[in-house]
């Protein structure tokens, strides 16, 4: 007979300690601080370096006469804007013929079969 008057101790303690035990529906959520790389890091102690733009001065010589390809570019812009042309200068492609002193140009793009004598 004692092992009867066990079981039903146990029984009744897990009886018991299902009813009196709480039961906990709260969740949790930390949030933590994502961990820094080394390219983080590096991307803070990395200095950018910006490159300097190189001046450049073309003189065309031919036959005695020097002419700046500065002032070929100023008397191709004086040129356009004479022409009655309100648009901005963006581009200007030069074609310089020394022998001929002639500078054929493209203004923005535009065929213009244009020239300034230099």
């Amino acid at each position: 007979m004692a092992k009867k008057a066990t079981a039903a101790k146990t029984e009744v303690k897990t009886e018991e300690t299902v009813k009196t035990a709480p039961v906990k529906t709260e969740t949790k959520t930390e949030t933590k601080a994502e961990p820094k790389t080394t390219a983080a890091k590096a991307a803070k102690t990395t200095k950018t370096v910006k490159a300097k733009e190189t001046k450049v001065n073309v003189t065309v010589e031919f036959q005695g006469n020097n002419k700046s390809v500065n002032d070929i570019v100023e008397a191709v812009k004086e040129a356009y804007k004479a022409e009655g042309n309100k648009d901005a200068v963006e581009t200007i492609d030069l074609f310089i013929q020394p022998e001929n002193g002639v500078a054929y140009y493209i203004v923005n793009g535009k065929e213009e079969g244009k020239s300034v004598n230099i």
